[in-house]
């Protein structure tokens, strides 16, 4: 009786110890009839700016439609002496000059950009002289000494020759400019972005000129001429010495490069065409450091033409293609 009773008791304690985990397994009895379950809401996407997806590369046309510059020309004779020369262009009459650019950036933030531009323009004329006998020039040189019959002294003296001119005289101007540029789009919440920008670099310069000169001797007098004892040269005599020639010949051709510091500041607007093309269309204001000069032979000595202190009023349209 005693071993059935101990044996009961054993039974009905492990029937108690399984009891819960039955439960756990039916998933108690507020899940029997099997809840509903309630969906969790996903997370709002969070915007990213994509840098691998920003670069651009750019192509653009466009012309200088202002210079301010000064031009200058001037002609230095034998003895240094300093005269007007050819004649040259007011800046401002120089007209439109063509821009070929392009451009290769990053955008930085999605309103940030940053971009590196280079900009050709081909010759310009900023100086010419195409005329047939347009004046006389005069060509010094050491003359020959003579004695002052009143005072005895032997003088020196000094021989000019004055000639017609025939020439033909053009100086052209051509330009590579190289900037680094940061500009910042103004977000409208539309496709149109207006920006403004600014950025420095340099200007590779290029003034080429093309010259030639024909020169006729039409009299040659003496410095002492008139004096007690001077030479008193007859009308038109002209020396014919190796220094003053009765005809003088010259042409050719000569070109300079040279490279300044340039800067420039930038405003327009652009439209995206869509997420990858946008079409530009802006303006550039220039400033170039530095001066050009340019010097060819005369008869009467050397011609010079100068051009500095530009400052380039620019427009120019074209595409920004960004690419992976």
């Amino acid at each position: 009786m005693t071993f059935h009773k101990a044996w009961l008791a054993t039974g009905l304690v492990l029937a108690m110890g399984a009891a819960p985990a039955c439960a756990a397994d039916w998933g108690g009895i507020k899940d029997i009839g099997g809840g509903v379950p309630v969906p969790v809401p996903a997370p709002a996407p969070v915007p990213t700016f994509d840098a691998d997806s920003d670069w651009y590369v750019g192509l653009a046309i466009g012309a200088d439609i202002l210079q301010d510059a000064k031009i200058n020309s001037y002609d230095t004779d034998t003895l240094g002496n300093v005269t007007a020369g050819i004649g040259v262009k007011n800046s401002s009459d120089i007209g439109a000059v063509p821009i070929f650019g392009l451009s290769f950036g990053r955008y930085i933030t999605p309103s940030l950009r940053a971009e590196i531009a280079i900009d050709y323009h081909p010759d310009s004329t900023i100086a010419d002289n195409d005329n047939t006998s347009f004046s006389t020039s005069q060509r010094i040189a050491a003359g020959a000494t003579y004695v002052d019959t009143v005072t005895g002294f032997t003088v020196p003296t000094f021989d000019t020759s004055t000639y017609n001119i025939d020439r033909t005289d053009v100086v052209k101007l051509s330009r590579t400019t190289g900037l680094i540029n940061l500009l910042y789009d103004i977000n409208t919440g539309s496709r149109f972005k207006p920006y403004v920008g600014g950025g420095f670099g340099f200007t590779w310069r290029q003034i080429k000129r093309t010259y030639a000169e024909t020169a006729t001797c039409t009299q040659t007098t003496n410095s002492s001429a008139g004096q007690p004892g001077g030479y008193n040269d007859p009308a038109g005599f002209c020396i014919g010495s190796t220094a003053l020639p009765n005809s003088y010949t010259t042409s050719g051709s000569s070109a300079k490069d040279q490279i300044d510091f340039a800067a420039a500041v930038q405003a327009g607007i652009g439209y995206e065409i869509n997420d990858w093309i946008t079409w530009d269309n802006g303006w550039q204001m220039v400033w170039e450091g530095g001066a050009l000069t340019s010097t060819v032979p005369t008869v009467s000595g050397e011609s010079t033409v100068t051009y500095s202190d530009a400052l380039l009023q620019q427009f120019r349209s074209g595409i920004r293609v960004k690419f992976n």
